[in-house]
């Protein structure tokens, strides 16, 4: 269960990221310390090769990243982040990225964030570190 009001000030900051808004990523559940999204592939987000671009899935991932980390109401800042890529994926292909804090102390928070396809397989798995600032969350 989420603290009072949490889950509105987590999708009020979903809200505000206009990158994802531009790629097409909807937000499903959000607070703190979780969020998730997904994404349907299209045409212009495939690379050369023909799939999904490393960049899209990663975007996707970062999305839900900052949305849960900062969801508290303090500023969370990545300062480190990495993925794995397990498949690739096409157009039409449904992306959703479910991120998971796995450890609060002091001024670091870690994340798990994967990336599943539409039939539960695992497309990428991403790391995050955010370092936690004093004060609220800039621009809420």
């Amino acid at each position: 269960m989420l603290p009072e009001g949490t889950d509105c000030f987590a999708r009020s900051l979903a809200g505000k990221d206009l990158l994802s808004r531009a790629m097409g990523i909807r937000f499903g559940r959000v607070g703190p310390g979780y969020a998730e999204a997904t994404l349907t592939v299209e045409e212009h987000m495939l690379n050369f090769l023909g799939v999904t671009h490393g960049g899209v899935v990663f975007t996707l991932a970062d999305a839900v990243f900052g949305v849960a980390s900062n969801a508290y109401g303090a500023t969370a800042l990545a300062v480190h982040a990495d993925i794995s890529f397990m498949q690739a994926t096409t157009a039409g292909a449904v992306l959703t990225a479910r991120a998971v804090e796995e450890s609060r102390s002091g001024r670091l928070t870690h994340f798990r964030v994967t990336v599943e396809d539409g039939e539960g397989r695992l497309i990428a798995l991403f790391h995050g570190v955010a370092y936690i600032k004093k004060g609220p969350v800039s621009g809420s």
